[in-house]
């Protein structure tokens, strides 16, 4: 088992985005403890849970056309920061969000939260 550490936490948050570039929910999922929580976009009803989350980021994945990390991770702990852009399938824009993950010791998220608002839709 690996320690948890900055290099981890960076490792699993581009992992996170290569995932959501991919069209396959369960390399999302892999990534999320069993009772793991997302709010996203921040202050929007949490998802709670795999079976939730499956259904979640299968609408995502069904939208998103590839994502990336824009800059670099900023880990401490337990908690990684990454600044990352959606591109949505079948529109000329981007979406530009801030996404904030804890982690357990294995290196799996329990918590995401996500912050972007209409001001972060941009077109391309």
């Amino acid at each position: 088992m690996t320690a948890l550490n900055d290099q981890l936490i960076a490792s699993v948050m581009q992992a996170y985005v290569d995932a959501m570039s991919s069209d396959d929910v369960e390399k999302v999922l892999v990534l999320f403890s069993d009772d793991a929580v997302v709010e996203d976009p921040v202050g929007s009803d949490a998802h709670r849970g795999k079976d939730a989350l499956r259904v979640f980021y299968q609408a995502s994945i069904d939208s998103v056309d590839h994502m990336v990390l824009e800059g670099s991770v900023r880990a401490r702990e337990k908690w990684g920061a990454a600044a990352m852009i959606a591109s949505p399938k079948g529109i000329d824009m981007k979406v530009e969000t801030l996404d904030v993950m804890e982690f357990d010791d294995e290196g799996l998220i329990t918590h995401m939260t996500a912050y972007w608002g209409d001001t972060n839709l941009r077109v391309k």
